[in-house]
């Protein structure tokens, strides 16, 4: 493979007993880096799988905490350790494990979340039975706060004709749930260093230029939701990245020249802003971040109240006032899940705000508003 973004190194790579001669069906590639307080359970929902026929790729990225010995003190021969001396990020990391990979099916694991056991065996299954389609996501997930209580269910695109046409406007695919074969990866090379943190659009609209995709429809995966995490609070700074994703796609696939340069320099332009802001422009930022996120949990906690599921509403809430303090809307909320009769006769005010945020850019992932009320009445 020729990919001018992939790291020069593999050093550190270990098993942690002695590989089987014949290769494994899966590998399933988890990318670490000070991942310590949620790893021990990311790992075990790997290694409890139904499906057996894996190998687990995790890659230390130069953990400042004790990631690595958590890895190292599981005793499982399916897990090799890739380590690194200094970091160089989740894109890199990911390309590392990629090009040590020995599964004609990779699947990809964040250190934070945890897969149902059944996941690898259903999306297995899936891919043997429909070969047309090279990727395959999980396309109901429960989002978690940081103490495993969930926030929401969310709904995402399973059919690939609609996932065509959305990821060209917007995410629509939860990227720890992904599947794919590795021949994809083969001829299109692995994530774009550049795109970082979108690198995961980035990928996927490569991907699905060679390629069919589905999401399955059952709940796979429990998705950590951090409020502290970039994920969270660079949603604006994510979102340009992929709007560059998707301008760069919309030219490949219109045949015209890609002019990469040209994007290359602007997303530099964009990472070096964001770099350098010191002071007043800093907290201002800090600020508009999360303003972002409040609004984020707020959107959950609306769909949550019009499904009438008030407790776990209530948490959304919650979450919203710790990001951002000063985001009145969710003290309303709060009040109202607190008063179930007025909760009710009030889920229309909720329903209308809830369908506004679903459909701004920044939210991501996308949610699938009619699903999920049809799913929770």
């Amino acid at each position: 493979m020729n990919f001018a973004n992939s790291s020069s190194s593999l050093a550190g790579l270990s098993d942690l007993g002695k590989s089987s001669p014949v290769s494994p069906r899966v590998s399933v590639v988890m990318a670490v880096y000070n991942a310590s307080e949620f790893l021990r359970e990311a790992v075990e929902s790997v290694l409890n799988q139904t499906y057996r026929d894996f190998e687990l790729i995790v890659v230390d990225d130069a953990s400042r905490d004790d990631s690595l010995a958590l890895i190292e003190g599981f005793t499982d021969p399916r897990i090799r350790i890739i380590r690194h001396s200094t970091n160089i990020g989740a894109a890199l990391s990911r390309n590392d494990a990629l090009e040590t990979a020995r599964g004609d099916l990779i699947a990809i694991m964040d250190a934070d979340d945890v897969a149902a056991p059944t996941r690898l065996e259903k999306q297995v299954a899936f891919l043997d039975s429909n070969l047309d389609i090279g990727v395959v996501g999980c396309g109901v997930y429960n989002s978690v706060d940081t103490t495993g209580a969930v926030l929401c269910t969310s709904f995402l695109p399973t059919d690939n004709e609609t996932l065509q046409r959305t990821l060209m406007e917007r995410w629509c695919f939860l990227h720890p749930s992904i599947t794919f074969r590795k021949t994809l990866y083969e001829s299109i090379g692995g994530y774009r260093k550049a795109f970082e943190p979108a690198e995961d659009h980035d990928l996927l609209l490569r991907m699905l230029e060679h390629t069919k995709a589905s999401n399955l429809n059952e709940c796979l995966m429990r998705y950590r939701v951090n409020p502290r995490g970039l994920s969270v609070l660079g949603q604006a700074y994510i979102n340009e990245l992929g709007e560059i994703a998707m301008r760069l796609a919309r030219r490949r696939r219109g045949g015209q020249p890609e002019e990469l340069e040209t994007e290359m320099a602007r997303i530099a332009a964009l990472k070096q802003k964001r770099n350098e802001l010191k002071g007043l422009a800093h907290a201002v930022q800090h600020w508009q971040d999360s303003l972002y996120a409040a609004s984020r949990f707020y959107g959950f906690g609306c769909r949550e109240l019009c499904a009438g599921r008030l407790k776990s509403a209530r948490r959304c809430f919650v979450q919203s006032l710790r990001t951002n303090v000063l985001f009145v809307k969710a003290w309303g909320g709060i009040a109202l899940s607190l008063v179930p009769f007025a909760a009710r006769r009030l889920r229309f005010v909720f329903r209308s705000s809830m369908r506004q945020l679903d459909y701004q850019s920044w939210l991501r992932p996308v949610i699938d508003v009619d699903a999920t009320l049809t799913e929770r009445k």
